[in-house]
């Protein structure tokens, strides 16, 4: 059972995408249960469909539920960070998981002060005052720059929105102990504390620092997590759960890149080294981790933050490092053509999408349809966390017997196209086309002209790609959640036929 972040297809439907490549069907809650953007899904009836699944018995009985408790506390991410629920009614809300029939494996957000006025996802004073927050989140977390970088003067802040944004921050600074308190009683089988679109020296930073004391302190760091991350966080916990119900021993993982160095650098919107993301990641999802590729039964190969700002969301690179592309491609041909273990890639390089020069030459070695994995979407830990849950859900199924080739060939095709086809080549052709700016969110009012749009433009973007069996992307296969630019949604079917 799965009660997502919210209703974007990476919350909704990539937990469901990497349950089927082990057989497993996922249950999501009815229409009524889920969040619409800013409107947060009905607690009432999502409370009554999990009670049924986790204390009921017969065929609607859970075998296993991957929780948000974002999603169950307040109905979705965004009512999160707006609502004006107390800390003491959220808590309350979380009672039905326990004494639950099934593990319980379960995530949370460290909230995030994002540097740009925008209210598309915030409360509505942060159009604004958002970089004066961000500055004020780099200030209180003792950023030695901290207060007067950004865009905004901390100063100027009006008491009662610099009050309500601190209380809301302490009201999610409770929740996420009180997770960690689920988990030192038993009420969780495993945490994930997501720590969203953070930077080094943020208050963001010092929360993670906190929460990550109380799980050492309470002996609970074998089963609760703080890393980078949110969006991706069903997906990672599906992983797990998929791995111990199969009782399969844990798949022993490898992190590689083409420069090792590559891992020692922090990637933009985090707050650590993403060769400590990537363990993160896969110590989540369940794998156990190895310093040897030769004792690997797979291999997580990252191709590392390129040290730029480019940001295919906002500022989109010119061009890239093609020397790094086709290293960390001739890495992965290599370790494909070697056999012996599983690979999926995760490319970090530049953030909000994919890096097409390594597409491009992934294509030309023949090694996309071999991967156990690949992603390129949002921040690092977004992207590793799926590539990671991909590798690992892979690896038990081959070794349950019960693995589902078409299932995995599916997701990889539906992330190339997306990374690669849409943020990285299409997304800026669309966002010119209907005049939006590249600093905010935009709002598509025309949908079936865009979705018509893109994929004739895909047409062009992914005909590299027909040697690795990407095939045409039609308007139908095409929607736009939350009605805008920044992601597509693609249909299982998208790209199928070459």
């Amino acid at each position: 059972m799965l009660v997502p972040l919210d209703e974007r297809p990476v919350c909704l439907d990539l937990p469901r995408r990497i349950a089927a490549i082990a057989g497993f069907r996922m249950e999501v809650p009815p229409p009524v249960a889920r969040p619409d953007l800013r409107r947060g899904g009905d607690i009432g009836a999502l409370t009554t469909w999990l009670d049924a699944a986790l204390h009921g018995d017969g065929d609607d009985a859970a075998h296993a539920a991957v929780i948000s408790l974002d999603g169950l506390g307040f109905g979705g991410l965004i009512p999160s960070r707006i609502g004006a629920e107390s800390a003491a009614a959220v808590l309350a809300r979380f009672d039905v998981l326990r004494d639950s029939a099934a593990p319980v494996y379960a995530s949370i957000v460290v909230p995030r002060a994002p540097d740009a006025a925008d209210d598309f996802e915030e409360p509505r004073y942060w159009a604004q005052w958002g970089p004066a927050l961000h500055a004020l989140s780099l200030e209180l977390g003792g950023s030695p720059g901290g207060g007067g970088g950004g865009g905004g003067r901390t100063a100027d802040i009006p008491d009662d929105v610099r009050a309500d944004w601190l209380r809301r921050r302490l009201r999610q600074h409770v929740l996420a102990l009180g997770a960690v308190g689920m988990v030192a009683d038993g009420t969780l089988r495993r945490l994930f504390v997501g720590v969203d679109d953070a930077v080094p020296g943020s208050l963001s930073e010092r929360d993670q620092m906190a929460i990550g004391e109380w799980i050492g302190r309470l002996g609970v760091t074998s089963r609760a997590r703080v890393a980078p991350g949110a969006d991706e966080t069903g997906a990672v916990l599906t992983a797990r759960a998929v791995g111990e119900q199969l009782q399969t021993r844990p798949s022993r993982i490898a992190v590689l890149a083409a420069d090792p160095r590559g891992l020692d650098r922090v990637a933009p919107y985090e707050t650590g080294p993403v060769g400590d993301t990537a363990r993160a990641q896969l110590d989540s999802a369940g794998a156990e981790l190895v310093e040897d590729p030769a004792e690997a039964d797979g291999i997580l190969l990252v191709h590392t933050p390129d040290g730029t700002r480019g940001d295919w969301a906002v500022s989109p690179p010119e061009r890239t490092d093609t020397a790094a592309a086709d290293a960390t491609a001739a890495l992965a041909a290599s370790l494909v053509a070697d056999g012996r273990t599983a690979v999926a890639v995760a490319d970090v390089a530049q953030p909000n999408g994919a890096d097409p020069a390594l597409v491009r030459a992934l294509a030309r070695r023949g090694v996309l349809a071999d991967l156990d994995g690949f992603a390129a979407w949002n921040t690092a830990g977004n992207t590793i966390g799926t590539a990671a849950a991909h590798l690992v859900t892979a690896l038990a199924a081959r070794r349950a017997g019960v693995f589902d080739g078409g299932a995995s060939a599916r997701l990889v095709r539906t992330r190339v196209i997306e990374d690669y086809g849409y943020m990285s080549e299409v997304r800026r052709q669309l966002r010119a086309r209907i005049g939006s700016p590249v600093e905010r969110h935009d709002r598509i009012e025309d949908v079936g002209g865009a979705a018509a749009f893109v994929a004739a433009a895909l047409t062009d973007a992914l005909a590299p790609l027909a040697s690795a069996g990407i095939g045409k992307v039609t308007a139908s296969d095409i929607s736009f959640p939350w009605r805008r630019s920044f992601e597509i949604a693609l249909s299982d079917t998208a790209g199928e036929n070459a």
